[in-house]
């Protein structure tokens, strides 16, 4: 069998997640609009994604975002351990820089023991930088690098912030119409503490060969722990989303955003919107059986994946808020929230330290 006939028959179709227009969403047209919402909650029902194009936030001002990540990253290890995330799995020390290694991604596993177990066989390959919201007084304070070693770096972090917010706030109302809800601000009401979440994620490079082991991925399976979440990714690619059969490629387009469901947000709609299992791997236009892959002259795998950077902010609601189900969604979805269990009504708070608490 040759090279071709290998690479196609690994070949795994991408996700179909639908691309909705945001300035559509808010349409003065209401006949627009409504196609529109009834679009994202469509792609919600049925893959828990959607692509968000001709959004509020200005292609340069992505760039730039991008541009302050890769300086970031690209800053010493000892710059960084400055600012390094605490070793713990508390909610409030989720602030700083984790180095490789530092934190892992699990799926609903809540004993210690087994989440030990699991973090030496799977560690997610990559460093983060952990925030949340640098304007509150009612959270814990971010970690800065000394402003002289990156000037410039809070500043533009801070003002991405508030653009990432002010987006995310647009969506809540469009969820709101999506339930029909009388009130369709009852998502951005539940949000206004602003209490959220933001991740900058870098994936080193690393040989391709890396990835053929069953245990190796960039980042674990997982759903998101909050409401909606954001993912600006870069070209490289590497996220893939569980259709219920398998995994498959969420290819990046230019300009948009992906945006998914997280379990709060499954649980109060009741199952109707789906938190999805996601990961990040090598990109499959990479990916290749062993037979396949490219050696060098020493019998070794020669490909080697490159950097991959992507900026997430997680919607999260104000921390004392019960995660109940919203008004009009007492009929339960097709999914079962991730959110069901024996432990009763969580808050928001306390989902997150839930979640959190085996991470770290």
């Amino acid at each position: 069998m040759n090279k071709d006939t290998i690479l196609a028959e690994y070949y795994v179709e991408p996700a179909r997640v639908p691309v909705v227009d945001f300035q559509l969403l808010n349409s003065s047209d209401d006949a627009e609009q409504h196609a529109a919402v009834d679009q994202l909650d469509a792609a919600f029902r049925e893959c828990g994604f959607v692509y968000i194009c001709n959004h509020a936030i200005e292609p340069e001002r992505v760039d730039q975002a991008f541009g302050w990540s890769r300086r970031f990253f690209a800053q010493s290890s000892e710059t960084k351990e400055l600012i390094t995330h605490p070793p713990s799995g508390d909610i409030d020390d989720n602030r700083g820089w984790a180095k490789t290694g530092q934190g892992h991604t699990v799926q609903m596993v809540f004993d210690a023991d087994e989440a030990e177990a699991f973090r030496q066989n799977n560690p997610d390959c990559k460093e983060t930088l952990e925030l949340g919201n640098p304007f509150s007084d009612k959270v814990p304070p971010n970690k800065w690098i000394p402003e002289h070693l990156l000037p410039g770096f809070r500043s533009f972090v801070e003002s991405w912030w508030t653009d990432c917010a002010a987006l995310s706030h647009c969506l809540y109302r469009s969820l709101g119409k999506a339930l029909q809800i009388r009130d369709s601000d009852h998502f951005s009401h539940m949000h206004s503490e602003n209490d959220c979440h933001m991740t900058w994620n870098f994936y080193p490079s690393m040989p391709l060969n890396g990835f053929h082991s069953p245990e190796a991925k960039r980042l674990n399976e997982h759903t998101d722990f909050g409401t909606l979440t954001l993912v600006f990714q870069d070209a490289v690619g590497g996220l893939e989303v569980h259709d219920g059969h398998r995994f498959r490629p969420i290819v990046p387009i230019p300009g948009a955003i992906v945006v998914n469901v997280g379990d709060m947000l499954e649980r109060q709609s009741n199952g109707r919107w789906k938190s999805a299992l996601h990961r990040v791997v090598a990109p499959a236009q990479l990916m290749r059986p062993r037979s396949a892959q490219v050696q060098d002259g020493h019998g070794h795998g020669s490909i080697e994946v490159i950097d991959r950077y992507s900026l997430v902010f997680f919607g999260v609601p104000n921390p004392d808020e019960m995660i109940e189900t919203a008004p009009g969604c007492e009929a339960p979805g097709r999914w079962k929230p991730n959110m069901n269990g024996d432990w009763g009504t969580l808050s928001a708070r306390q989902w997150i330290q839930k979640r959190l608490a085996v991470e770290y």
